[in-house]
């Protein structure tokens, strides 16, 4: 069946409707994570310029999210839709560009890599969040598609556009340094190829740069102090310590895969096919450029413009791990490659719909978004995100503690609630905004004879056993369990 335009936007407003609703209600219904937490109880109260200028030079502090989230407090209050609020807007965002980078290509592509975009469970839970990640991947895809329509149309509105969502982006989380670095490079490149290649004229670097100065200078003004302080006070700990395969590009298959389990043999498959999906491409790049090939540089810009930016990244990242002694990026640290590589193979798609590999390319896109959705129905919850996952049940033990308070003889009584100290931010924070006077703050000093309740992971049990104690509630997901003191010991 040959769906039409208006047919297969239809098709994508209807997905990303009901994509946003599932994340807005776990937004809503799901327990702050112990980063949130942290974020919340360490930067909220801070001034603007404290924020900005990154004086608690803690990474946590992503700096946009600690600035939406004290200003979505003063105006909306400290529920937790209302802190989180900021980044469900940049959902809507991240989905509009997701649609637009691929508006006017063939409708079945379009709806399959609106898909394999908006249907990874690792990346939009995070726009259900209070963190940062969201907010700089939905930023990220605004600056590119500005990016790629200012290289197409020279229109200066996208350029600063391209410039301004960079600059949030990296406002968001400091890892997207690395694309607005790569980008630079590619417009360069891309530059070169149109007067050289194209247009047959020689390259001029400061005629070609000009245009780029003046927001690059506002950007430097405002990152200059933040990435100072991260330069010099982090050790820019991302987690991977093993290489870039082993890491980088281990972790790229495994968010893109769902965290689906992956023998070691089928891992090194993986890693070739997804090493080939890039240098397949470049391979085709450079004997199209040695052939002088203009209609392929004019018709193929975004298929350039994404293969050259993921291997400049690749090249920064190596070269950060050396000259920086960073860590490879991982996990949520890796996830805004998702993205880049998705849409780098939606152009390497639509670059074969001009070939004979027509229906294969096609079949392929169409059976991957298929899988992704699935994937999606079966692994989305509301209450639990991938890498906070013991924290999904915080918030209904605390509702739990709560009636239990209600019941005492003397509601004046103070409580004493002995924790695991990842559990620590996150008790905390509902503590302050629920203004549960009587719980006393928790600490990370682990738990005490004397403490009045017990929230702890049932592997700990055994620090228990000894105290006299009722089992209140059992988390089966989280592995948890809610004790409370019956007897002095």
């Amino acid at each position: 069946m040959k769906l039409n335009q208006n047919l297969s936007t239809l098709i994508i407003l209807i997905i990303g409707l009901l994509i946003f609703l599932f994340i807005g209600t776990k937004a809503y219904v799901s327990s702050f994570t112990t980063d949130e937490s942290f974020s919340y109880l360490n930067y909220v109260e801070e001034t603007f310029m404290q924020i900005i200028t990154f004086s608690n030079w803690y990474t946590n502090n992503h700096i946009l999210n600690s600035l939406s989230m004290k200003y979505a407090e003063m105006v909306l209050g400290s529920s937790e839709l209302a802190l989180r609020l900021p980044n469900l807007i940049l959902l809507l965002v991240y989905m509009v560009y997701s649609y637009y980078i691929f508006r006017g290509k063939n409708a079945i592509l379009r709806i399959s890599l609106f898909l394999l975009l908006c249907t990874n469970v690792l990346l939009i839970d995070l726009f259900g969040l209070a963190r940062g990640y969201g907010l700089s991947c939905g930023f990220m895809l605004m600056s590119l598609y500005h990016f790629i329509k200012y290289n197409n149309e020279s229109k200066r509105i996208d350029l600063y556009l391209f410039h301004l969502a960079a600059l949030l982006a990296i406002l968001s989380s400091f890892t997207l340094l690395t694309f607005y670095a790569s980008t630079l490079l590619v417009f360069n490149i891309i530059s070169f190829i149109n007067q050289r290649i194209v247009k047959d004229e020689s390259f001029h670097f400061f005629r070609t740069n000009k245009v780029h100065l003046i927001p690059f200078i506002v950007l430097t003004i405002i990152l200059y102090e933040p990435v100072r302080r991260v330069i010099t006070h982090s050790n820019l700990n991302f987690g991977g310590k093993d290489g870039f395969f082993n890491d980088t590009v281990a972790h790229l298959i495994w968010n893109a895969t769902h965290h689906t389990y992956l023998s070691p043999l089928l891992l090194i498959l993986l890693q070739i096919v997804f090493t080939l999906l890039i240098l397949i491409p470049f391979g085709i790049i450079v004997k199209n450029g040695i052939n002088k090939n203009r209609d392929f540089f004019e018709n193929q810009k975004g298929l350039l413009i994404l293969n050259f930016t993921i291997i400049i990244i690749s090249v920064i990242i190596v070269s950060q791990h050396f000259v920086l002694k960073a860590d490879y990026p991982i996990g949520r640290f890796s996830i805004f490659l998702f993205p880049l590589f998705i849409i780098h193979f939606g152009f390497f798609v639509n670059y074969l719909l001009g070939t004979k590999n027509k229906q294969v390319a096609l079949s392929i896109v169409s059976i991957l978004a298929v899988m992704s959705s699935l994937s999606f129905v079966k692994r989305a919850n509301l209450y639990s995100a991938a890498e906070w996952g013991f924290d999904s049940r915080t918030k209904e033990m605390i509702e739990v503690l709560s009636r239990l308070h209600d019941l005492e003889e003397d509601p004046s009584k103070s409580i004493q609630l002995g924790i695991h100290e990842l559990f620590e931010p996150t008790v905390n924070f509902y503590r302050v905004t629920k203004d549960l006077n009587w719980l006393l703050p928790v600490d990370r000093n682990g738990i005490e004879i004397s403490d009045d309740y017990f929230y702890i992971f049932e592997v700990d049990y055994y620090k228990v056993k000894d105290i006299k104690h009722k089992i209140i509630k059992q988390f089966e997901d989280t592995q948890t369990l809610l004790i409370k003191r019956t007897k002095s010991n």
